[in-house]
């Protein structure tokens, strides 16, 4: 049986030594991420932390011998494309660290939108040439206009769900869409013994901020339907009695100085209904007496015809 060779042993021996460190031991998938953009990465996370790319195989070799149950649940994640991050930072800053690592991408085909791609109406830089058939053949509707290739219609390209074409990836890229987003995928951690499950790691104050306010609202309303008195919904309660209170004092005509403003604005509206009824039945009324003139003056006009007849008809 052949020794392993040197790099392997010193790759395992230095994954080792970081996760007998202080600081905190994360297992990242880097699946779809390009050199650059991993470079870009390693960029953002200077003086946050350390990222280093392992193989799969080799991580688990130096997660073996140990007795750990924290450690032996890093196993169960260490799978794919993998690096692993320290930093000194507290596990629960981990989430907003990873988010600020995610940028748009180009596609290279092959991958599921997660979202609608749409190619809006647009001129582009490219003259008139092969790119128009590149163009048309991807069903885009295009037109020359001053010497350069003018889209003439927005269009949703790709539907959410679907898998982007290897031809369509070539379009969106020269056309400058980007629409994917990468960056290092938490897939659990490790530290002082304890292991740190992607959910828990996912989670960033803002993500926490939005369900305990959505927590909050959710439980005000439970108590507000079912009159659960509690400090957080009093000052909706008294607004509700107080609308309930004026509404059952005009209905029973219970008039005092608290309400009065509100028997002169009902008043008031009464008096408009009324006034818009009185001229609603006086146009008809007008209307009506036009008619009935309309009607005797043709009444007149059809005597004095009969009276003409009747005439011409003695004489005739």
């Amino acid at each position: 049986m052949s020794n392993p060779a040197a790099w392997k042993l010193e790759e395992v021996k230095d994954i080792k030594s970081r996760l007998d460190s202080k600081e905190l031991f994360a297992v990242v998938g880097i699946k779809g991420i390009r050199n650059s953009q991993l470079q870009k990465i390693r960029r953002d996370l200077k003086g946050k932390g350390s990222l280093k790319v392992v193989r799969a195989s080799l991580l688990n070799k130096a997660l073996e011998g140990t007795k750990s149950r924290s450690i032996e649940r890093l196993k169960e994640v260490s799978k794919g494309q993998l690096a692993i991050l320290t930093t000194s930072e507290h596990p629960g800053k981990l989430g907003e660290i990873l988010e600020g690592t995610k940028q748009k991408a180009a596609a290279r085909g092959g991958e599921i939108a997660d979202h609608d791609i749409v190619i809006e109406a647009k001129e582009t830089a490219f003259p008139p040439g092969p790119m128009v058939s590149e163009f048309q053949k991807a069903g885009l509707q295009t037109a020359i206009e001053k010497g350069k290739i003018v889209i003439k219609k927005d269009s949703i390209f790709v539907r959410a769900g679907e898998s982007i074409p290897k031809e369509k990836a070539k379009i969106l890229e020269k056309l400058e869409i980007f629409p994917l987003t990468v960056g290092l995928e938490i897939l659990g951690a490790y530290g002082e013994d304890v292991f740190y499950s992607k959910d828990a790691l996912s989670l960033t104050t803002r993500s926490i901020t939005e369900f305990v306010s959505r927590a909050l609202a959710e439980a005000k309303g439970i108590a507000l339907r079912t009159t659960y008195l509690v400090p957080e919904i009093i000052p909706e309660l008294v607004v509700k009695a107080r609308i309930a209170a004026e509404s059952l004092a005009v209905e029973s005509k219970y008039l005092d100085e608290s309400n009065i403003e509100l028997f002169i604005l009902k008043a008031i509206r009464e008096a408009n209904a009324l006034g818009s009824a009185s001229l609603e039945e006086a146009q008809e009324s007008q209307e009506t007496g036009k008619s009935k003139k309309e009607e005797k003056t043709e009444e007149k006009g059809a005597t004095d015809e009969d009276v003409s007849s009747g005439l011409g008809a003695l004489f005739g």
